[in-house]
Parts: structure tokens; C-alpha cells; sequence
């Protein structure tokens, strides 16, 4: 899957997308809407910005446990850029890790919401 994401010396620029699901509580996608629509973003690039960070700065932090939402929660799928997804897949492949936790852990992380210290 292709979007075009803008213009370079007259012709389309794309990126390759790839579907990536997960089960968010229903606030915190709200939130992360809101706050992509205030940034002029796309709510796909604003997860794909939230999930490289939390990859690039915060992950080796997580090789024991991650921070998981209700059970309940509703299922979201993204078209993410493939090579965030493919870092995403690669994590929780090498560390028996569910997405979903990933995904959610980074989203309390950009949010402010995890209390990390006493976590620990």
C-alpha cells in the first residue's frame, strides 16, 4: 500500500504502508487524534512518530515488562510506514512481546501517563 506524502522537484513522493492492528483504550486513540489533528498530522504519522521514538529512546528500558491496557479494549488498525511496523513486528518477535503492550506503553510514555519510577 502507497500514500503519497508530498512533492520533491515536481513529482509525488510515496511511502509504503502496512497495516498494523492493535487494542487501545478507547482515550487514549481519542487523545491521539487530537493531537494529530493540533499538529496538522495525519493520526498514522503521529503514531509512527510516538512508536520510532519510543523504539529509538525508550525500548532497551522495556526487556522485562511492558504496561498493558484492559482486555476490553477495542481493536485499531494504522497503515503505519512498513519499516516502523517492521521494527514494531522485530520487537515483539525477539521478545515475546504482544504489540498492543508495545504500542500502548509508547502512548503513555508520549502521554505522560507512565509512572516509569514506580514501575520499576
Amino acid at each position: 500500500m502507497e500514500h503519497e506524502v508530498g512533492q520533491s522537484d515536481g513529482a509525488p513522493q510515496y511511502v509504503h504502508r502496512t497495516n498494523l492492528s492493535m487494542r487501545l483504550p478507547r482515550w487514549a486513540h481519542k487523545r491521539m487524534k487530537g493531537e494529530a489533528k493540533l499538529a496538522g498530522k495525519t493520526v498514522a504519522d503521529h503514531y509512527a512518530a510516538v512508536l520510532e521514538r519510543f523504539l529509538d529512546e525508550e525500548a532497551d528500558g522495556f526487556r522485562k515488562y511492558l504496561l498493558t491496557g484492559p482486555t476490553s479494549s477495542p481493536s485499531v488498525t494504522l497503515a503505519l510506514a512498513q519499516p516502523v511496523v517492521g521494527r514494531v513486528r522485530e520487537l515483539a518477535d525477539e521478545r515475546d512481546m504482544v504489540i498492543s503492550d508495545i504500542v500502548y506503553t509508547a502512548i503513555l510514555i508520549h502521554m505522560g501517563e507512565a509512572h516509569i519510577a514506580r514501575a520499576a
